[in-house]
């Protein structure tokens, strides 16, 4: 088996926050040394975060790079505010133009039990971990978006995915990044934008206190910088995921949902109902995961509601995809649109398919052939399984759950056709 091909980032610029040591000087180090030109963000502050910061440690960390022959910029401002994530962003807009690559590894600790925590250690740590990931993510997502391409990296924490006791404000902060992740995932499809997220375990000044001493020496920085990297790289096409590494361990964690049960029929449910049914409610055999929140509402909760219910049988009687544009003018409903203002994408596949969009705008539909500059929502069917739907042989919802519809971009939208069509 030959040799992999060496993975470069020759061209590509790249942001890491908390760079001045530990984790963070270790990925910068190492996509330096990989062709990367770097923006090493350190606010300098001691491990709580207190104190008026110091220019020393991304300094440091920027002389190293050169030493090797590489480019890197100091930044020193603090990801805890708005301006500050502005202009770690500007740094690098500034110095090499754009920005491809943000890894989001800024953070301190203020551990104490819940009663002990006082208010402004909780909002402390929310502000460094979760909104300062919102700071620096926001600009330079709109600098990724211009250019087409990015590789965003939030970091979590075991503590996040599964509970630690006495760090109640970090494991807040640690999963509230999940779900952040997990809408930008979304929002950087069309721009080639990945976002994913690592939960390190790995020596540093956050966790020299928490592993046991035999433990820590185990944990190397370094064993988390080539999943950092690879996340960070163009070879790189997942997004949306959670990685666990450490000590040359990775693994994938994932947010699994049972298939559940439906209980009390067409009347609700008591909570003795929800008590005889509690096994069927906590068994996770079968369970998924989702990639999105439509997923969740539309493939399962409303189709495990439809129950066996026939398809309607209403439709326009069709016999051929072109007739259902040439009509679908004329079967606008302008008073159930509501002032929408939406496109909709139809790509039909096979024989007599073709592509159509549906203009929905200031009360009325237009309707032309071919492929729209920037549509809404994106319909792909087949052109005999689009006729079944049309014709009422199937409905919408056993179609897309079914997986022969396929709807991209803005899933809602795709609710009102129903409303808004009468054939």
């Amino acid at each position: 088996m030959g040799a992999s091909k060496e993975i470069r980032f020759d061209g590509r610029v790249a942001i890491v926050t908390g760079a001045g040591g530990g984790l963070g000087r270790v990925y910068a180090l190492e996509f330096a040394r990989r062709g990367a030109k770097v923006v090493i963000n350190d606010f300098g502050g001691a491990r709580d975060g207190a104190g008026k910061g110091a220019a020393g440690p991304a300094d440091k960390v920027v002389d190293e790079i050169k030493a090797l022959g590489g480019e890197a910029v100091a930044n020193y401002d603090n990801v805890a505010t708005v301006k500050g994530g502005e202009n770690i962003v500007k740094t690098a807009v500034d110095a090499f133009g754009k920005v491809d690559i943000l890894v989001n590894n800024a953070g301190i600790l203020r551990d104490k039990g819940l009663l002990k925590m006082e208010p402004e250690n909780w909002q402390a740590v929310l502000d460094v971990h979760l909104n300062g990931a919102f700071h620096v993510t926001r600009p330079a997502f709109s600098v990724m978006r211009d250019h087409g391409y990015g590789r965003i990296i939030m970091t979590t924490s075991a503590a996040g995915l599964y509970g630690n006791f006495g760090q109640s404000n970090y494991s807040s902060a640690k999963l509230g990044l999940v779900g952040f992740m997990n809408t930008l995932k979304l929002e950087g499809i069309k721009y080639n934008i990945k976002v994913n997220t690592v939960a390190p375990i790995a020596a540093s000044r956050l966790t020299e206190d928490i592993l046991p001493p035999d433990l820590l020496a185990k944990m190397n920085p370094a064993y988390v910088a080539p999943i950092v990297l690879y996340l960070g790289s163009e070879e790189c096409n997942e997004t949306g995921r959670i990685y666990n590494c450490g000590a040359g361990f990775y693994n994938r964690a994932a947010m699994m949902t049972s298939p559940g049960t439906v209980i009390g029929g067409k009347k609700i449910p008591s909570v003795e109902d929800v008590s005889a049914n509690w096994a069927k409610i906590m068994d996770l055999k079968g369970a998924k995961e989702y990639g999105q929140l439509n997923d969740l509402v539309l493939q399962d909760l409303l189709s495990a509601l439809e129950g066996k219910k026939e398809p309607a049988q209403s439709g326009g009687g069709f016999a051929a995809v072109k007739d259902v544009f040439e009509k679908m003018p004329g079967a606008f409903q302008a008073g159930s649109a509501g002032g929408a203002a939406v496109v909709f994408q139809y790509c039909i596949s096979g024989d007599g398919g073709g592509d159509w969009s549906a203009d929905i705008k200031n009360g009325a539909c237009t309707v032309a052939s071919g492929l729209h500059a920037s549509p809404t929502c994106t319909l792909k069917i087949q052109a005999g399984d689009f006729l079944d739907l049309m014709n009422g042989k199937v409905n919408a919802m056993k179609a897309y759950t079914s997986g022969k519809l396929k709807i991209e971009g803005d899933l809602m939208k795709s609710q009102l056709l129903e409303k808004i069509f009468k054939f």
